[in-house]
């Protein structure tokens, strides 16, 4: 049976590779459109971002690292809640702030 650690680390390996895969343009534009957003949202989701018209990438768990990047940076942060994903058979998103 793996241990947490291994299933972070994998997880963390998983992110880094999705990361390093998505185009820096493409990072950057959702970096700054997660910063407007956020500034016009009191609380959001992944799935808001997309319904407010951030393009998608050609792998959109690419998504996943800019939001850390983003959270790294001050611009948002969790609130500790999560709603149910319209696009991810009802997956558990967390909710984000502004920071």
């Amino acid at each position: 049976m793996p241990t947490l650690t291994a299933a972070t680390a994998k997880r963390n390996n998983a992110v880094a590779q999705v990361d390093a895969n998505a185009d820096g343009e493409w990072k950057a534009y959702a970096l700054g459109f997660i910063a407007e957003l956020s500034g016009r949202m009191a609380q959001f989701t992944t799935d808001d971002l997309w319904d407010a018209g951030l393009i998608k990438p050609r792998e959109p768990r690419a998504l996943g690292p800019v939001m850390r990047r983003a959270a790294k940076r001050g611009l948002i942060a969790t609130t500790g809640e999560f709603r149910a994903s319209r696009y991810r058979n009802c997956a558990p998103l967390p909710v984000w702030s502004t920071a």
